[in-house]
Parts: C-alpha cells; sequence; structure tokens
C-alpha cells in the first residue's frame, strides 16, 4: 500500500478527527479512503448516465429531429414564463 502526504487547514483536521471520534471511522486514512471510494462511485454513475443518455439519443433517427433556432427557443421559453402551467 502506498503513501500519500497531505496538508490540510485545520479546519479540516478537525473535521477529520470528529469523524473518527464519533466512531464511525478508525483512522484519517479510513475516511479519506471513503471519501474517495464515494467519489469514485458517484463518478462512474454520472458517467454511464451520461453514456446511456446518449446512446438513447444515437440511435433516434435523423427525421425524429426538429430544426429549431435560437430564436424560436426564446419565444417559447417566454411563452412558458408568461403562461405557467
Amino acid at each position: 500500500m502506498a503513501t500519500l502526504n497531505i496538508s490540510l487547514p485545520d479546519q479540516l483536521r478537525d473535521w477529520i478527527s470528529t469523524q473518527i471520534t464519533s466512531g464511525r471511522y478508525s483512522s484519517a486514512s479510513d475516511y479519506l479512503r471513503d471519501l474517495i471510494r464515494n467519489d469514485q462511485r458517484v463518478l462512474m454513475q454520472d458517467s454511464q448516465w451520461l453514456a446511456n443518455h446518449l446512446q438513447a439519443r444515437m440511435a433516434t433517427p435523423d427525421e425524429a429531429f426538429v430544426e429549431i433556432n435560437a430564436a424560436d427557443v426564446k419565444a417559447r421559453v417566454r411563452k412558458q414564463l408568461d403562461n405557467p402551467a
């Protein structure tokens, strides 16, 4: 296992100490590993969502798309703002 030394402001170090004292984590390393794992999980979920979303859009036939310009979009949004459902 590799070692990583980091510098933290006192406020963050105090927060980590509070997490350890609460019993949720056994050490600062345990806490930081958990943060990194959670960050990895969130990024993977976001990446998977985006891939699924794009894949669905890429599978849509070209003729299903409607050409529209910025003025049309603005007009539609203004109309929605003027007449909320």
